[in-house]
């Protein structure tokens, strides 16, 4: 599959225009995928700017690989934007490339066209393929393993919290009862478990989503643990900045640009829980960027539909403010 047929980089002009790399700049792409932001980033980056791109899926690095592997300037590295701050490699590039820290760091977070389209992936329910989801395809469980862990239970709050399914119990027994009878083994298996208690058709003729949509998502993100670190590694990107440099996140539903939303405001020092104002100060790290976030174009989302629910949010960091005196 050709990384140049199926990959299109979403708010790319977005992110070049209040991403700017300074003459030298050093970049930080937390979500590589197949190197869509980080081609057009260094297109107009010069020869001394070095770009770490880090991604999880070994498919998608070795098609980056292909497309950015000739350009000296980029060095491409296993990991998840999670875990790869305990990677001894990165520890050394960073060390030797970015003492300083970096001036972008961006994180593209969900899933790409390359899961989607590709059925031996396991993430749509499009096309019939193995019940796999995995990002990493060299570690952890696959969906249908995960989901022969589950209790009915917690099958039914993951599908609950991750996909905001109201109907989250029912679609759970369906999903138990299908693994029961040793019928849910594909994708396809898996969305005619949720067919059978909200039928495909009726929602197709009022043009709504499928009704997979939804439970896909969620089991997708129970088995890639999506949301469990995102804020923690947010700070770690924002505490890796230089000063003036900004942190761009991209995210593709409710349930990760709250994260991002939350997480760049408490860094802006920004309050956002119960009283008017927080038991102590918050330390201001970050200067919000457009504070609503970025949405794409009416012509981007023409162009690309996928992009419709993406939202950028960008912070600068600040100088760090000098200790108060009692």
């Amino acid at each position: 599959m050709s990384a140049s047929v199926v990959h299109v980089p979403v708010l790319l002009n977005e992110v070049l225009e209040h991403m700017p790399v300074p003459p030298g700049g050093r970049v930080l792409d937390l979500t590589l995928g197949l190197g869509g932001h980080a081609q057009a980033i260094l297109a107009q980056a010069d020869a001394d700017v070095r770009y770490l791109g880090v991604d999880r899926d070994p498919q998608a690095r070795a098609m980056a690989k292909g497309r950015l592997g000739s350009d000296a300037r980029i060095t491409i590295m296993a990991g998840s934007y999670e875990e790869v701050w305990e990677d001894p490699a990165f520890e050394a590039w960073r060390h030797l490339q970015a003492p300083q820290g970096f001036d972008v760091v961006l994180m593209d977070l969900g899933i790409s066209t390359l899961h989607l389209k590709d059925a031996s992936r396991g993430f749509s329910f499009m096309e019939k393929g193995p019940l796999d989801m995995r990002m990493d395809t060299e570690h952890g469980l696959t969906a249908r393993e995960w989901i022969q862990e589950q209790g009915e239970e917690e099958l039914a709050d993951a599908i609950y919290r991750f996909g905001e399914e109201r109907a989250s119990r029912p679609i759970a027994r369906s999903i138990l009862k299908a693994l029961a009878a040793g019928e849910l083994n594909t994708t396809s298996d898996l969305a005619a478990a949720v067919y059978r208690v909200i039928p495909r058709e009726p929602a197709k003729r009022k043009g709504l989503s499928d009704p997979a949509t939804r439970t896909f998502q969620a089991i997708r993100i129970a088995v890639n643990g999506e949301l469990e670190r995102l804020g923690a590694a947010i700070e770690k990107a924002a505490s890796a900045l230089k000063v003036e440099g900004r942190i761009g996140v991209i995210s593709f539903h409710s349930l990760e640009d709250r994260i991002v939303k939350q997480t760049l405001r408490r860094l802006a020092g920004i309050h956002d829980g119960p009283g008017r104002v927080p038991p102590s100060p918050l330390p201001k790290t970050l200067r919000l960027i457009y504070g609503g976030g970025i949405a794409p174009t009416e012509d981007e989302i023409r162009s690309n539909p996928p992009s419709r629910s993406a939202r950028l949010r960008i912070g600068e960091r600040l100088p760090l403010e000098a200790p108060r005196v009692p």
